[in-house]
């Protein structure tokens, strides 16, 4: 969804494993997160949304927010964890989705792609479609094929090793 709108901070990916590392998920923590919130009920813990002007996002205030209601609750049981994963990802995809109806609402486009590792997440494939309606064709790849785009770019590196590069990845910048 980056293109359309821009992020302060981390990604929406790179939230989700954060979420998931405070709630003791492990890493990669996105999908045990999106497991998880599947058991949860996210209007039995209030999270906030990023609020940032136009298309622009960060949800640094949001991961704050998860990290003081954990402190403030203590201890929490597995219900509890699940409701906070649920609530957090809601927070998440919907404020994503929000931006991405003022994008298309600005400016209309024929397609929408969603990709990375989060687009793997439950919530948003199934929000994404609902959001986008018939306004755009939705692209969004299998499952299997939802990776984190780090992974990606580093498959593409030892794949086209040895291959001369057809752009000069200088930018333009410098001399």
């Amino acid at each position: 969804m980056v293109g359309a709108a821009d992020r302060r901070q981390d990604a929406a990916g790179e939230a989700f494993d954060k979420a998931a590392r405070m709630l003791g998920l492990g890493y990669p923590g996105g999908p045990a997160l999106d497991r998880l919130a599947r058991q949860g009920d996210a209007r039995r813990q209030h999270l906030p949304r990023t609020s940032l002007p136009g298309l622009e996002y960060s949800f640094s205030g949001l991961k704050t927010a998860l990290l003081y209601r954990l402190r403030d609750l203590g201890d929490v049981d597995e219900q509890t964890r699940a409701d906070l994963a649920a609530a957090f990802e809601e927070s998440v995809v919907e404020s994503l989705l929000a931006k991405l109806d003022m994008a298309l609402t600005q400016v209309p486009s024929s397609e929408v792609v969603v990709a990375g590792g989060v687009a793997a997440n439950t919530l948003l494939r199934r929000r994404a479609a609902e959001v986008v309606g018939d306004r755009a064709r939705l692209t969004m790849p299998p499952l299997e094929l939802c990776t984190d785009n780090a992974a990606m770019i580093a498959a593409a590196g030892h794949f086209g090793a040895g291959h001369p590069a057809t752009v000069d990845p200088s930018l333009g910048w410098g001399g």
